[in-house]
């Protein structure tokens, strides 16, 4: 989520800055020695089967020095095909331009690893790298500007290999008061092989500060194309534990 509402002066936040609800992972980083938690609940629905996925965990802590240790859960998966645990992530964000850094957007690199600890029919059965840049500008006091992109190398427990898939998204930030946050943003993909192979998605919501470092969010959204999910939407809370 693109930080907005109120002045944060470095790259490592001591507020409460997430990775949710949007697809848009933040530039910023946890600060040296804290923890935090953000989980939630989605459902979807594409050609008229319905999927859940609850609940979706990751467990950011800040290592200092710009850098933060990312786990991560899929959670429990159900729909149509039963119901199964899902893949486990480990990750690492590294800070490269702060907000204090001057005129200069804030920008960030993600990389890690879906590692296959979930069940038969829910995991894809492989150690699948991934990474993302993320850029966020403050367009205004409360008004923000992020933006992802990336690659994913998924397998299949069908296939050999792994297939790589281009990520992308575009969003827009805004504080309608110190508590209360808004978002729209445009996300897609682009698998490098077979058909139909281009997804875009829209979505939107708000967030909530439910205390000084506990967030409510909810958010709704549909595919516009591609093989995206017809609609999806979900909720989730967001907090970081005490010292």
């Amino acid at each position: 989520m693109v930080h907005f509402g109120r002045d944060v002066a470095n790259a490592q936040s001591p507020e409460l800055v997430t990775d949710r609800p949007d697809q848009t992972e933040s530039a910023t980083v946890v600060a040296g020695g804290l923890v935090q938690v953000e989980m939630g609940y989605l459902f979807a629905r594409d050609g008229g089967v319905d999927r859940y996925e609850v609940p979706g965990t990751l467990v950011r802590v800040g290592l200092g020095g710009r850098t933060e240790l990312r786990v991560g859960h899929t959670g429990v998966a159900g729909g149509a095909e039963g119901r199964g645990a899902g893949d486990s992530t480990l990750g690492a964000k590294f800070n490269l331009i702060g907000r204090a850094d001057g005129w200069l957007p804030e920008l960030a690199i993600l990389g890690g690893v879906s590692l296959p600890t979930g069940d038969h029919g829910f995991s894809s059965s492989g150690v699948d790298p991934s990474f993302l840049f993320s850029l966020a500008y403050e367009l205004s006091p409360r008004l923000s500007f992020g933006a992802n992109v990336g690659s994913a190398w998924e397998s299949s427990s069908e296939e050999s290999g792994r297939e790589a898939t281009l990520l992308y998204s575009l969003v827009l930030g805004g504080g309608v008061t110190d508590r209360l946050g808004v978002f729209l943003e445009l996300f897609g993909d682009w698998l490098t092989t077979g058909a139909n192979a281009t997804g875009v998605s829209v979505d939107g919501g708000f967030t909530f500060l439910l205390a000084d470092l506990v967030q409510f969010d909810l958010y709704v959204g549909r595919g516009l194309r591609g093989t995206n999910d017809d609609a999806f939407i979900g909720t989730g809370l967001s907090f970081r534990l005490p010292r």
